[in-house]
């Protein structure tokens, strides 16, 4: 598999209907798609040094795995299947399994195939990602990696992409915190909890009061600088994620070997 083979098995997994439907469930305010999408950028960050480290580390595996491992969340949200975490813990071969037909259907929309020993690979990085917590623990590099960068971005960078400049125009225009929080994507717990952030940053203590603020100077403070940054990585995301795959193929094509060094079917990682 050359490198512009494994771009076009990339795109055809991003796009394909199972890895998309997961832009319809959302994990405290972060579609699912969005956090798939944050793993994927953490293991590309953290590539360099992980390569140096293990010579022969695959990062075709690691990026397969990132885009197919939460994909049991989906039947568990939207059907009636057992939940995500209870996978995890009892029968991650499920996830394994559903990963699997996902790749089967992408490799056979765009004729390209993954070795037998890089399947079995993303079979183990998909069980095992949840690590400690789950009942596979991570027996490669490339599961490790997974499994740090998922719980990383499942602890410090999932959150609803919005603040409350993005609430008090609404509310200025008479919008309830039901409507507000339909309009903006997100449940009504969220909009309040935003409100109440702000209000804890500007030292006040009524949305009114901080209504008056943004009215004054047209923007308020959104939160602790520790959340605030956390909410503006959240928008990254998502605004990274609605323009993949061609952003998610500019971040991949430089860390791939060039095309005259791809000389056997099977990509040497």
């Amino acid at each position: 598999m050359t490198a512009d083979q494994f771009c076009r098995l990339l795109q055809a997994l991003v796009c394909s209907p199972r890895v998309q439907s997961q832009w319809q469930i959302s994990d405290r305010g972060m579609p699912v798609f969005a956090h798939t999408i944050d793993v994927a950028l953490l293991c590309l960050d953290a590539y360099p040094d992980w390569r140096e480290r293990f010579p022969d580390f695959r990062l075709d595996v690691v990026l397969i795995g990132c885009l197919l491992h939460d994909l049991t969340k989906v039947n568990a949200r939207i059907g009636d299947g057992l939940s995500h975490s209870h996978i995890m813990t009892h029968e991650p071969a499920i996830a394994a399994g559903e990963a699997m037909s996902a790749l089967d259907e992408a490799q056979s929309t765009v004729c390209v195939w993954l070795d037998q020993e890089g399947i079995d690979h993303v079979w183990h990085v998909v069980a095992a990602h949840h690590g400690r917590w789950g009942k596979v623990a991570p027996r490669t590099p490339e599961a490790a990696l997974v499994h740090q960068s998922d719980n990383y971005s499942a602890t410090h960078h999932r959150t609803a992409p919005v603040d409350a400049n993005d609430v008090l125009p609404l509310l200025d225009r008479g919008y309830k915190w039901a409507q507000i929080g339909q309009l903006l994507g997100v449940s009504r717990a969220i909009v309040k909890s935003r409100l109440q952030d702000a209000c804890r940053a500007e030292r006040v203590r009524s949305t009114t009061e901080l209504l008056g603020i943004w009215r004054e100077q047209g923007a308020v403070r959104p939160a602790d600088d520790e959340h605030a940054e956390q909410i503006e990585r959240a928008r990254f995301i998502v605004d990274f994620a609605r323009r993949c795959p061609e952003s998610l193929l500019e971040r991949v094509r430089p860390c791939l070997p060039v095309e005259e060094q791809s000389l056997d079917p099977v990509l040497d990682w």
